[in-house]
């Protein structure tokens, strides 16, 4: 588990304090050169999503970055859990965001895939619930301006 000395972790969940919450935004689906290659990656009819063929998994390129300026894996970690994915590649290709990164999400079934690229235009983030569990929050009020 990646967390920054700064960042206070609950002593009972071992993630970041409630006060200390770590957004991020999804802000694009990039491109990366090896989905041209015909023999590693098949165009699908669903906008940025690629099919590998040799296991069949739906791969989607997306640029995103932390809202605050500490490096940790949450919130991705969760949405990573939440959508049933992986991180194929990370650093992809360079991203438009100079705070931004690209990286490769991975998928065992198109509709994960699709899941993922809904994320674009959105702000992902960690909330604790009264319990003091945590939930994974999906804003959708972001601005353009903001992207």
């Amino acid at each position: 588990m990646l967390i920054p000395s700064k960042i206070q972790l609950d002593p009972d969940t071992h993630r970041p304090n409630p006060t200390e919450r770590t957004a991020m935004l999804f802000t694009r689906i990039a491109h990366i050169d090896a989905f041209d290659d015909p023999k590693q990656y098949e165009k699908t009819d669903e906008a940025g999503i690629f099919k590998n063929v040799s296991d069949g998994y739906f791969m989607v390129a997306l640029e995103y970055r932390n809202e605050t300026d500490e490096d940790t894996q949450y919130p991705l970690e969760d949405v990573l859990d939440t959508y049933l994915a992986h991180i194929e590649v990370f650093e992809a290709a360079t991203p438009e965001d100079p705070k931004g990164q690209v990286d490769v999400f991975a998928a065992s079934k198109i509709e994960r895939a699709q899941s993922l690229v809904a994320l674009v235009g959105k702000r992902a983030y960690n909330r604790t619930t009264e319990s003091g569990g945590v939930v994974l929050e999906i804003d959708d009020s972001v601005g353009e301006a903001k992207l």
